[in-house]
Formats: C-alpha cells, sequence, structure tokens
C-alpha cells in the first residue's frame, strides 16, 4: 500500500528555494511539471532545476527537487498568484515580500517556456 504524499508548504519551500538559488548564483529556476508514463502508475511529477549562466562562477545546472504534481499544487498555486499580480500591474518582475526570507523580499522575473498540452504537461522558470 502506497503512503500519501506530505503537502508542501509553499511559501517556505519558495522562500528556501530562492534563498539557496541567490546563495549558489543561481539565476534561472525551471519548474518543469510532466506526466510520468510508467506502466505501474501514472501521475504528474514536478521537476525543479537550478540553472547558473555566469562568467564569474561560471555555468552550472543542477536538480533542486522532485515531487509529485499533487504535492506541489500549492507551490503552483502560490507562483501562478504572483505572475497574475505581475501580468495585472504590466511589470516585468515582481517583488514577493514575506518575513520567511532573510532579505525580506525577492524580486524575479516569469517566463512561460512550454504551455499546457493534451497531457497537461507545462514548464515555466522564474527569472532572477
Amino acid at each position: 500500500m502506497a503512503k500519501k504524499d506530505e503537502k508542501v508548504n509553499a511559501e517556505e519551500f519558495l522562500a528556501m528555494l530562492l534563498q539557496y538559488s541567490r546563495d549558489g548564483h543561481y539565476n534561472h529556476i525551471n519548474f518543469s511539471v510532466r506526466l510520468n508514463r510508467n506502466p505501474a502508475y501514472t501521475r504528474q511529477v514536478l521537476n525543479v532545476t537550478l540553472k547558473r549562466t555566469s562568467k564569474k562562477y561560471g555555468n552550472d545546472e543542477r536538480a533542486y527537487t522532485s515531487m509529485t504534481a499533487e504535492a506541489g499544487k500549492q507551490i503552483l498555486a502560490l507562483i501562478n498568484r504572483l505572475k497574475e499580480a505581475m501580468f495585472a500591474d504590466s511589470a516585468e518582475k515582481i517583488i514577493w515580500e514575506t518575513a520567511l526570507l532573510a532579505r525580506h523580499e525577492q524580486e524575479f522575473g516569469y517566463r512561460q517556456i512550454r504551455e499546457r498540452d493534451q497531457y497537461n504537461n507545462l514548464e515555466f522558470e522564474l527569472l532572477l
């Protein structure tokens, strides 16, 4: 019997992700929701990848985490709310303020890489 996935606190996750990416000098955070086509089970998986393109610190790409889309739906909902606020203001970037961040605010942008397709796959990135 499979155990039930724990829900992830969206604000804590995003704050830790932004803090880690800033400390590691990463400038792109890629979110990818894809359908896992394993014949034993079918579920969507949320993958988070960090990318750095820098002459000073070098180029790097690494996987940050992977979870089921069901467990990460609060994260996607939070990013969607922030994205809607950014588009409502017609801004290139948005400032997210929270006490969970060491610096209490973070500026980031949103870029859609792939729209949802017939399998409900989605891919976007946050630009720091």
